[in-house]
This record gives C-alpha cells, structure tokens and sequence, in this order.
C-alpha cells in the first residue's frame, strides 16, 4: 500500500519570472486599497484643479487678442506666483513666454493642489501596506513564497507609485495636451516639447522619496495609526520649523510683510500699472530684513521645501540662488535610507 507523502514537496511547475514577481505584490495591494470608496473620492476630487489651472493656459493663449485675458494673468502671476518678471513678459514678447508660463503653472499644479493631494493619499495608504502584514503575520505568507524582501519592497512601493502617478503625472500631462489643443497651431509642441519629460523627471522626484519614507514608517510598527502620525507629523513639523527660523528673524527686524499697492499707494495692484523699473522698486522698498531673506538656509528641515527646490530646478524655475545640490542629496539619502530600515525591519522578523 503506497504512503502518501504529507512533506514539503518542490513545485515542478513553471515559476514567473524575477523581474514580474513584485507585480503580484503590487497587484494585490491596488485591488485591496482601490476597494476603499473614499479613495476613489479622494482621486477624483484630486483631479479638479485641472480646471482651474487649464483656465490659466485658457487665458495665456486668448491674451495675444484679448488684452484683459491677459491683464488677469499677468495679475495672478505677479503677485500670486511671485513672477512679475514673467507677467510683463506676456506683454513684450507673447510667443517667447509660452514655454515659462505654461511650465510655471504646470509646476504650481505639483506644488500646491497635488503635494498636499499626495501627503492626504500616502497617509491614509502606506500604513496598511506593511504595519498590516506584520500585524496579521501576512509576510509568512509572502516568504513562503519564492519572493526575496527585495522584491517585496518594490511591490508595495509600486502601489503607491501607482496611486501616486493619478494624482500627479497623469493630470499634469492632460493640462499640457489641454494648452495644445487650445493654442492656435500645433507649432507650439516645437516650442515646449521638453514639458512631458519635465513632468515625468517632477513626478519621480515627488514619490519614490516619499515613498520610501512612508514605507520606513510603517515597517517600524504595527499599528498603521503611529505610522500615520509620523508621516502627517514630519511633515507638519517640516513646514512650520522652517517657517519660523526663515521668516520670523526677518519680521522682527522689518515688522511684518505688507501687501503691495498700487503706483498711487492706493487700491488693489494690477500688474499693467506697473513697469520693469516700478518691479524693482517694489522689491526694493520692502521692509528691512525680507528682501535679503535666505530661504535656502533652513530648506532641509522641510520636505516640502526640499521637494520644491528641486521640483522647481528640473521644470528650469529656481526661484532662489542657492544650490539644488543639497536638496537631491538630502532627497537620495531619505529614500536609500529609507528602504534600508524597511529591508532590515523585514529581514529581522524572518530571522527570529
């Protein structure tokens, strides 16, 4: 009579290859979180400033025959946007700004609606994606499997590369084909061809740092919620420390900024009041203390403003003089470091 083997037996089968594996990871993660309804709320209402920046590109491309179209952009970029420079230029030379307008807007969509889209999304979802498997021990399950922690990492990075890449690449790349579909002719893709790749370079920039953090916090716990105070705290934290020690030695010898005027000292400013020369003046005259401010000095204590400056150096916008140098390499340093600790947070519970 035969004795059934109740032992380990090696698959005979056909295994997927190496480089697909961390696709069955990535897979499951995006069906179990894309389940949630408030996520699919959260990506669709993500979407909404499309509107508004389109509206933007709307008024740059009508300005060359509808001069107040143009006199509301020139308002929004010189004293929202802090470009006077580039508002005046609308004026002077239409054509020869397209490509500054259209990648100033684009990278105040990254700045603005999408980073704080991106902090909500990655703090609701990243906690799940490792605290929940250590939890529930559902990493034995993976490593049972023929999966290496180095493949598993990728598969839960992909899930937030994934959910990342809607709220961020794939809408700024439709407000770009909305400004060609309403620029006149089709010469314009000539004139600003590199904004699609700038778009791809700002999206890398912005999730596979964050990415890694999130990731590092949720391996350093089981409960997802310590994991989410630690994401929104870092980032919080970031902001307001480096807020105050820029801003508040600059008020405290100036006083406090004061909201620029007309030429007449009265009324609200628009920008067709004023000349290149009457720009300068503005800046100039400001008080003591915040026309000199270093806002490089404190960059790093902030994510946000370290995503910002490097953002703004692969879109070919710096609006500061110090170097973008330090800023990738605190941004290389978060994600290696990042993925590390979650390697070794991993490798120390399948070694016990």
């Amino acid at each position: 009579m035969p004795v059934h083997d109740l032992g380990y037996r090696g698959w005979t089968g056909a295994r997927m290859s190496h480089l697909m594996r961390p696709l069955v990871v990535a897979r499951g993660g995006i069906s179990l979180v894309w389940r949630r309804r408030w996520l699919r709320m959260m990506i669709i209402f993500s979407w909404l400033p499309i509107l508004l920046f389109g509206v933007g590109i709307f008024m740059f491309e009508y300005s060359a025959t509808e001069p107040g179209w143009g006199q509301v952009l020139g308002n929004l970029l010189a004293f929202q946007l802090q470009r006077p420079d580039l508002a005046l230029s609308i004026s002077a030379d239409h054509a020869g700004s397209r490509h500054d307008v259209w990648a100033t807007l684009i990278l105040t969509f990254f700045r603005v609606p999408q980073l704080f889209a991106m902090v909500l999304l990655v703090g609701l979802i990243a906690p799940m994606l490792i605290s929940y498997d250590l939890r529930s021990k559902a990493y034995l399950m993976y490593f049972s499997r023929p999966l290496s922690p180095t493949q598993y990492i990728i598969g839960k990075s992909a899930v937030l590369w994934f959910f990342l890449s809607t709220i961020t690449a794939i809408p700024a790349l439709i407000l770009y084909l909305v400004g060609v579909f309403l620029s006149p002719d089709l010469s314009v893709i000539g004139e600003t061809w590199d904004i699609p790749f700038r778009i791809l370079g700002a999206t890398v920039v912005l999730v596979v740092p964050t990415t890694a953090l999130a990731l590092c916090y949720s391996s350093f716990t089981s409960e997802s919620r310590y994991a989410t105070f630690s994401w929104f705290a870092t980032w919080a934290m970031g902001f307001i420390a480096y807020s105050v020690l820029t801003y508040s030695g600059a008020r405290m010898r100036g006083g406090p900024p004061q909201r620029p005027r007309g030429p007449r000292g009265r009324g609200r400013p628009r920008f067709e009041d004023f000349d290149a020369a009457q720009y300068e003046n503005m800046a100039s005259n400001m008080p003591p203390g915040l026309a000199d401010i270093d806002r490089d000095k404190w960059r790093l204590l902030s994510p946000y403003e370290t995503l910002g400056k490097v953002e703004g150096w692969v879109f070919g916008i710096d609006p500061t003089p110090g170097s973008v140098w330090p800023s990738i390499i605190m941004l290389i340093a978060i994600t290696v470091g990042g993925l590390w600790i979650v390697r070794h947070r991993i490798m120390a519970r399948l070694s016990v």
